[in-house]
């Protein structure tokens, strides 16, 4: 076993400290060495930093990327947030998907994954049992989202009619088709779908038409959608078993989820 729960020197403490109050709680090596350098050569920064690490006051999260412990009750697992850990992993990334419905409490299970969208390569990491999966994107498909307050920082977070198409457009399969569906009617009244169909204009025909049938189906005036497919011979599907055709939309669904 690893040593752990090990009482920081003095001199590691106030270096420690340092680093938190210049660069905050989730740190690259290059941050460390500018204050470890101050006290130690280059050979003795990176036995030290790895030393920390076996301590447990450094949590590894990529390379090259720590988040900095500050509670010793606390140093078997880690003590900030996930979505903030996610953020640091890719700062051009924003919160989307389940976790994002779950920070507007319109999903309330537990997950093991974050998701998050960005315009970098599509990357997975796997942090103290949580994967995280971030999502490529065009860049100009890279909006709908804002910055909102975590345990130690801001961080991109998806809006929730974002959140849905993004769902939508890279998780359409038949289980991800009934919880937007769910949530969708579940939540008609928090969501604006002037933005809905603002956002789906602003991705693609394709996500035009699939929003354009799912909003039609709940009420919503769909008028400005329709006009972005009139005149394309094209059609989609729903999700690979969808079956039943919808003329107006030109799209294949699957009745036993949208009546």
């Amino acid at each position: 076993m690893g040593i752990k729960n090990i009482i920081l020197s003095k001199q590691d403490k106030e270096l420690i400290e340092k680093v938190i109050l210049k660069y905050g709680r989730i740190v690259n090596f290059n941050d460390l060495k500018k204050i470890f350098g101050k006290d130690y050569t280059s050979a003795e920064i990176r036995n030290r930093v790895s030393f920390l690490a076996r301590a447990g006051w450094l949590k590894r999260l990529k390379r090259g990327l720590y988040a900095v412990i500050t509670d010793v009750a606390s140093l078997s697992s880690y003590d900030i947030s996930e979505l903030t850990i996610a953020q640091a992993l890719n700062r051009d990334s924003y919160i989307s998907f389940e976790n994002a419905l779950q920070h507007y409490s319109m999903f309330d299970q537990s997950l093991s994954t974050v998701g998050a969208v960005t315009f970098r390569k599509a990357r997975k990491y796997k942090v103290q049992n949580i994967e995280y999966r971030f999502f490529k994107i065009k860049k100009g498909f890279y909006f709908g989202f804002s910055k909102v307050r975590s345990d130690i920082g801001l961080i991109n977070m998806a809006s929730k009619e974002k959140a849905v198409l993004d769902l939508l457009y890279f998780r359409s399969g038949t289980h991800y088709l009934n919880l937007i569906w769910e949530k969708l009617n579940e939540y008609q009244r928090d969501y604006d779908f002037g933005l809905f169909k603002q956002y789906a204009g602003r991705l693609n025909r394709e996500m035009a038409r699939k929003t354009g049938f799912l909003l039609d189906k709940l009420g919503v005036n769909t008028e400005s959608l329709l006009k972005l497919i009139q005149g394309q011979n094209t059609y989609g599907r729903l999700t690979a078993e969808s079956r039943r055709f919808d003329s107006k939309w030109k799209l294949y669904y699957d009745d036993r989820i949208i009546k």
